[in-house]
């Protein structure tokens, strides 16, 4: 075995010993020992003891010293709940979603943000014989697609700041904006007008349209948009679903207010 695939193995068999744990002390009512761990999981106490370390050094395991023992830490619960919302409005959307996919007859997406990228949470298929190749769990730019720059104008200058500090603005096609000053012209705009578009930006044949949807404190959660072909959805004919796809993704939003 070469060395790059002995790592990769390692790195998988280390992952799944990482979750073992998780899920052990995740059920647990209270702090666990690594003695009840590892009868639990079945590793080693050596094993856990190393693991344990790892997970501390990136807040998902707090440990409690006098006890000598363990519960989930900030980023275990945080990642639980951000799962939970994903889902949560995946679910809420559906009737709305639903909406719009009947009326254009076209895919309808649903994109939340995942770090410095946007992904795919729900989707449902276009009624033409000939969709999308898009999946639930496909990530997406930001920078160059409706959903993606929808959720940029939603951002502060700091988080902002960072973001263009650690991308790159690849060209995808002849219309990628890849300027950083022009990108932030466009989503100031998009922040005002409360929708973005993407023409043929990422995809040379794509067209999308998509408009915020806000919680409780008005903070974006996500995007709900539709996508298609250019041949069949031009930017005249997405502007015509402009009204439905802002009523929706207000319709959404209300649900968590």
């Amino acid at each position: 075995m070469k060395q790059e695939e002995l790592q990769k193995k390692m790195l998988q068999c280390s992952s799944l010993k990482s979750m073992q744990i998780i899920i052990a002390i995740s059920s647990a009512e209270d702090y666990t020992s690594i003695v009840e761990l590892s009868k639990i999981t079945g590793l080693s106490a050596s094993t856990i003891h190393r693991i344990l370390n790892e997970l501390m050094e990136c807040g998902f395991v707090v440990k409690d010293e006098k006890q000598k023992k363990f519960k989930l830490g900030f980023e275990s619960v945080a990642l639980s709940m951000k799962i939970q919302v994903t889902d949560y409005l995946a679910d809420i959307s559906r009737e709305e979603m639903a909406y719009l996919n009947n009326l254009s007859g076209e895919t309808v997406n649903l994109v939340t943000l995942n770090g410095y990228e946007g992904v795919y949470i729900a989707k449902m298929e276009a009624k033409n014989q000939i969709a999308l190749k898009s999946k639930v769990g496909w990530r997406i730019p930001l920078y160059c697609t409706s959903s993606g720059k929808v959720l940029l104008s939603c951002q502060n200058e700091s988080w902002l700041d960072g973001y263009f500090k650690n991308i790159t603005l690849n060209q995808f096609t002849k219309n990628t904006v890849t300027d950083r000053r022009t990108l932030e012209i466009e989503l100031k705009k998009i922040k005002i007008q409360g929708y973005a578009m993407d023409i043929k930006e990422h995809n040379q044949d794509i067209i999308c349209l998509a408009a915020p949807i806000f919680s409780h404190d008005r903070k974006c959660v996500g995007t709900i948009g539709i996508a298609a072909p250019d041949y069949r959805f031009t930017e005249e004919k997405a502007l015509s679903y402009l009204d439905d796809v802002m009523k929706a993704a207000q319709s959404i939003t209300n649900k968590l207010l």
